[in-house]
């Protein structure tokens, strides 16, 4: 089969897994374990620091073993419980959080028809545990090549170290062979750029590319990555 790229490398939250709702749904059963409700409001307030913490990961100013316990340290000063265990709370949160496999619409099928054109290596920051944890519980789990998770390669996108790991899985080293599929301007798009392959931009919203990255494709809807991967 001639394709146009030889391996697709692919995010997995926002992208493939819905994680607003794992989230969701992780965070209020740890509330109910640490003794109160998981409200909206609060969760809003975790979000917020959560993402921050993303970021600041992704600019190398935090390790990810930090991150775990630090976000619910400054979320339980920010919503004035102290008391509690901010690590027990983290533990919970992991464990709950592994056990979300919630796909996007449509996105198992659309997998499994990218694994009959080219190998599907998954790239995420994430940790390890956690991703193993939702892929292992996932249909996706199929029709994947193999996973890179930042927390076993010590590196997180937009560090291409994780790209070049993927494409070594797929046995491709011709970087102009290689796509990268992800939502994330900041990580994913970025990731590609500085490992210089392609970029298809998962932009279900029409958000604004602000930051100017160079970006082969932007798609709406993961539907339209097949005639990508196949240069129609």
């Amino acid at each position: 089969m001639n394709t146009r790229y030889d391996v697709l490398l692919c995010d997995a939250d926002n992208t493939i897994f819905d994680f607003e709702k794992a989230e969701e749904n992780a965070f209020a059963a740890a509330c109910a374990h640490m003794g109160f409700e998981g409200t909206p409001e609060l969760l809003e307030t975790y979000s917020v620091i959560n993402q921050a913490l993303w970021k600041l990961l992704e600019q190398g100013g935090i390790t990810q073993k930090e991150l775990r316990v630090r976000r619910f340290v400054e979320f339980l000063e920010k919503i004035g419980r102290k008391d509690l265990d901010a690590q027990e709370m983290a533990v919970e949160y992991a464990e709950q959080l592994g056990r979300q496999s919630v796909p996007i619409e449509g996105a198992i099928e659309a997998v499994k028809r990218w694994s009959e054109i080219v190998p599907v290596i998954i790239v995420t920051n994430g940790i390890s545990r956690i991703q193993h944890g939702r892929m292992d519980g996932s249909e996706v789990r199929h029709y994947i090549r193999g996973m890179v998770i930042s927390e076993e390669v010590g590196a997180a996108k937009p560090d291409p170290k994780m790209l070049y790991m993927g494409m070594e899985m797929a046995g491709v080293s011709d970087r102009t062979r290689a796509l990268m599929l992800g939502d994330s301007l900041s990580s994913d798009i970025a990731a590609a750029a500085n490992a210089q392959v392609d970029a298809c931009w998962y932009n279900p919203k029409g958000m604004e590319n602000k930051k100017g990255l160079p970006v082969a494709y932007e798609i709406r809807s993961l539907d339209e990555v097949d005639a990508i991967l196949m240069g129609e």
